[in-house]
């Protein structure tokens, strides 16, 4: 009898770069290498029954990537872990996992909300607490998003759900925030610059969490979901 695995972990700064496309291919061979009894897709073209949450922005490191994997032959979770990070590249580095009960939702499904982590060096914190002063008293700003369908508007106000946490430091100013992830409500990193007013190119960006966001509380999708 199979298991789903669902578990969480990081992209450090030695792949940084690689794209989501490439993070798949990479975890799906270490899969292979650690011989992980991975499910197939029925048909023709066989495919690994692996899934992921929101893909990450090339350049950004994250704390709180999510997969799902569904395995042909019971697997602990425990055994999972041990197995799976013996074979990843460094960089790559799983914190923990938990089998799922049948019927869980998808991490696509449920994720609609990540907190974020940036630096900014030489920025100054007291003009960054003054933008978020300032964006609390506005229910709109517009900007243009580049689509396959074209060029469109698009309200970003909304998707800034929160600013927790704003410092300075000898090397530059801290910023943590809570905003919108997914289809909907997802806000681009460069967009989340023209909110607060930095570069998002000159900033190092961690993703510190993912969330299934209700109301004003926010749950995890492995552990407490809620």
């Amino acid at each position: 009898m199979g298991s789903v695995i669902r578990f969480q972990f990081t992209k450090g700064p030695e792949v940084r770069y690689l794209s989501h496309l490439d993070l798949v291919r990479t975890m799906e061979r270490a899969g292979r290498r650690a011989h992980l009894p991975i499910a197939f897709s029925q048909g023709f073209t066989a495919r690994p029954l692996m899934s992921f949450s929101f893909p990450l922005p090339v350049g950004v490191l994250s704390e709180a990537e999510y997969g799902d994997f569904a395995f042909a032959a019971d697997l602990g979770p425990r055994e999972f872990v041990e197995e799976y990070n013996r074979h990843l590249p460094r960089g790559l580095k799983v914190l923990k996992a938990e089998r799922l009960p049948e019927k869980t939702a998808s991490l696509q499904s449920i994720v609609n909300a990540a907190s974020w982590k940036i630096f900014l060096p030489g920025a100054s914190a007291e003009e960054i607490e003054e933008r978020w002063q300032h964006l609390q008293t506005v229910d709109s700003l517009v900007v243009n998003r580049e689509t396959k369908r074209g060029t469109r508007e698009i309200n970003i106000r909304p998707f800034l759900y929160d600013v927790s946490h704003i410092e300075n430091t000898p090397a530059g100013t801290v910023i943590d925030c809570l905003c919108g992830l997914g289809t909907e409500t997802n806000i681009r990193m460069e967009e989340l610059g023209v909110l607060l007013g930095f570069s998002h190119l000159e900033a190092t960006i961690t993703r510190t969490g993912q969330f299934n966001r209700v109301g004003n509380s926010c749950f995890p999708p492995l552990g407490n979901r809620g």
